[in-house]
Order: structure tokens, then C-alpha cells, then sequence
């Protein structure tokens, strides 16, 4: 029951997703499917946390720790422009400080003990996983100090953080499920092609709003 909750709300969360990025920034049909982006990644990185957990696979459980948080930090950002020390904050902050030191620690003791790969991949990945939890925790704790963003930043904040959360889910998808696909195309540049054009996108957007800034239904 589990692993169809998990795959139904990816493939929800990948159409939804791409929706969301093809659409006018700020248009009905870009809040409406971020929405649903949310919340079908909100189950699927939640219910594959917990497949993981059970199949005692490390790095897939720390993969989606991380995306969820950074797709619950990235709702907030695009809902308010204040970053209030209220109990969602905390707990957001708390959460991502807290799977970061455990991804980071877990990665540098495996390789202190000659380990390779978890679950497949190499040891570097869970640490990767942990840095990125780590530096957007620690801009959490700055942002309970400071209280309030200005529009830009709060659209930067919303923008790599979805994109980000965006991207390990296509790459998880694509790349992480390749098997699925037909073996001709499975070496093929179609399956990193979606991965890079999230990519290229997020970046697009961080660049230009952090430059020229967005302007209003756009």
C-alpha cells in the first residue's frame, strides 16, 4: 500500500511540477499547481522516508528528509514575506539542522570505515544530501533573528529551495528508477535530459530574480 501511495504521489508531484515551472510565475495556473506540487511531494517524500527507513536504505531515507524539507521551507517562503519565530519555523529549522549533522555524520564515519557507496551510490552523496539540509537550516536560524525578507530574496529563498526539491525528485525518477524504461534508452541522453533542464531552470530563475528581480504576473 505504501509503494503505490509513493509512486502515485511522484507521478502526481512530477506533472504538477512541470506545470508549475512552465507556467507564468504568480498566474492562477502556477499557484494552483504549485499547491498540488506540494502536497503530492509532501506524500511521496514522506512515505518513500518511511519505505526507506524499512528497507534500511540510508541514503534514499536522508534523500527524502531533505526534500521534504525543502519543499515545506520553500511553501512558507512563497506564502508571507515575514519569517516569524513562531513553532513552524522552529520546527522546519530544527528539522532540516537536524537530518543535515545526521547525513553528514553518517557520510564521514562511512568513509572513515572504508565504505565506498550507501545504498549503490557513492559515500560523498549522503554528505552532499546533508550540506545542502545544513546551509538552508542554518539561513533558517538566521532568518528567526532577522524576522522579514524582502520580496526578492523571499522569491530566491521559494525558488532554488522548489527547484532543488524538484530536481531530486526527477533525478530520482529518471535516473534513480531507470530501469523501468525501455533498455534502449536507458543509456540515452533522454533520462538525464529532464534532470538538466530542471536544473538549467532553477538556475535561470534564482539568476534572473536575484539580478532584475520578477515583476508581478509574470
Amino acid at each position: 500500500m505504501l509503494i503505490f501511495l509513493h509512486i502515485f504521489a511522484g507521478s502526481i508531484a512530477l506533472l504538477t511540477g512541470t506545470i508549475s515551472f512552465l507556467a507564468k510565475k504568480g498566474a492562477n495556473t502556477h499557484r494552483k499547481a504549485g499547491k498540488v506540487f506540494v502536497n503530492s511531494m509532501v506524500l511521496m517524500t514522506l512515505s518513500g522516508a518511511l519505505l526507506a527507513f524499512i528497507n534500511d536504505e540510508m541514503l534514499n531515507m536522508v534523500a527524502g528528509l531533505v526534500t521534504f524539507y525543502l519543499v515545506c521551507t520553500a511553501f512558507v517562503a512563497a506564502r508571507t514575506a515575514t519569517f516569524k519565530p513562531n513553532l513552524t519555523n522552529f520546527s522546519l529549522a530544527f528539522f532540516g539542522l537536524l537530518v543535515g549533522v545526521y547525513a553528514v555524520l553518517t557520510g564521514f564515519h562511512a568513509l572513515s570505515q572504508g565504505i565506498a557507496k550507501i545504498d549503490g551510490n557513492p559515500t560523498q552523496v549522503i554528505i552532499v544530501f546533508g550540506a545542502i539540509s545544513l546551509m538552508a537550516a542554518l539561513a533558517d536560524t538566521y532568518l528567526l533573528k532577522k524576522q522579514k525578507l524582502n520580496s526578492k530574496s523571499r522569491i530566491v529563498r521559494h525558488s532554488w529551495r522548489i527547484g532543488v526539491a524538484m530536481f531530486i525528485a526527477a533525478a530520482s525518477f529518471f535516473l534513480g528508477q531507470s530501469q523501468i524504461f525501455p533498455e534502449a534508452i536507458r543509456n540515452s541522453f533522454f533520462l538525464v535530459a529532464p534532470v538538466l533542464l530542471v536544473l538549467l531552470s532553477t538556475t535561470y530563475w534564482v539568476v534572473r530574480v536575484r539580478v532584475w528581480g520578477l515583476k508581478k504576473r509574470t
